[in-house]
């Protein structure tokens, strides 16, 4: 299992800083959501993180070692978009499956691991259906499973969930939260949405203006109705420090 770790990370388009001097670690076995309104830079940072985007400046580390200069398929991460990006013409399994095939897996090897996914996300119903005969639910239950059928050393999920209505979320989330647990890996989620976040993580990094504003263990520093409130900007509910490191509203930041 590895560490994602990101060292003073800055990512400039032209005179725009859309990631500015970002420094994380997501533990093994730990699920790090990055919450913040949109442009705030955590899609960003999780594309550079991806190999999608290359950095200005600062390094990404990936068990412990610097994947800067690696293309996204020797990453070894695992990816779900916030558009399901499912191929039309294949079925269920043969969506699950392809991913498997540049690992050179037998045949036996992929239907025994589309088997193993599909219980895991209750898909064995509609394994043979093509994606224009899903529902949103559905849908992104598969690009979930097409995430975790690899084994990767670590998982990426931008907005998993922006997708769905209200009560498709509620079970989307405990489901997500659930298989995640199970899986035991460094994860780093994109939310703007507070009650994803505190549901599905272990650690929350909120997000402003390109700047990680703080980084907690939510269940032991916050509730609910305090992130409300730091998320409507009152700086001072959290108590712990800010980006400089300095206690809130003793530095110009806050």
């Amino acid at each position: 299992m590895a560490t994602i770790e990101l060292q003073n990370l800055t990512k400039a388009f032209g005179d725009l800083i859309a990631v500015d001097n970002v420094s994380l670690k997501v533990e093994e076995n730990e699920v790090l959501c990055l919450l913040g309104p949109s442009g705030c830079g955590k899609t960003t940072t999780l594309r550079m993180v991806a190999g999608l985007e290359t950095a200005t400046s600062g390094d990404i580390l990936i068990g412990n070692k610097n994947v800067n200069n690696l293309d996204t398929r020797d990453r070894n991460l695992a990816m779900a978009f916030q558009f399901y990006a499912l191929y039309p013409s294949l079925t269920v399994a043969e969506n699950l499956a392809n991913p498997l095939y540049a690992d050179k897996l037998s045949d036996k090897e992929i239907k025994k691991k589309i088997l193993e996914v599909a219980d895991i996300l209750q898909l064995q119903d509609i394994v043979n259906r093509k994606p224009h005969q899903l529902a949103e639910g559905e849908k992104q239950r598969v690009a979930v499973g097409r995430a975790i059928i690899r084994d990767p050393e670590c998982f990426l999920f931008d907005e998993p969930l922006s997708r769905l209505d209200v009560q498709l979320r509620e079970q989307m989330r405990g489901q997500i939260k659930e298989v995640l647990s199970d899986l035991k890996k460094a994860t780093v989620i994109v939310t703007h949405d507070q009650l994803e976040a505190l549901t599905m993580a272990t650690k929350i990094a909120v997000m402003k203006d390109g700047y990680i504003e703080q980084t907690t263990q939510w269940n032991k520093k916050f509730t609910a109705e305090s992130l409300i409130h730091f998320y409507i900007e009152e700086y001072d509910v959290l108590g712990e420090t800010c980006r400089n490191g300095k206690e809130w509203n003793q530095c110009e930041c806050c």
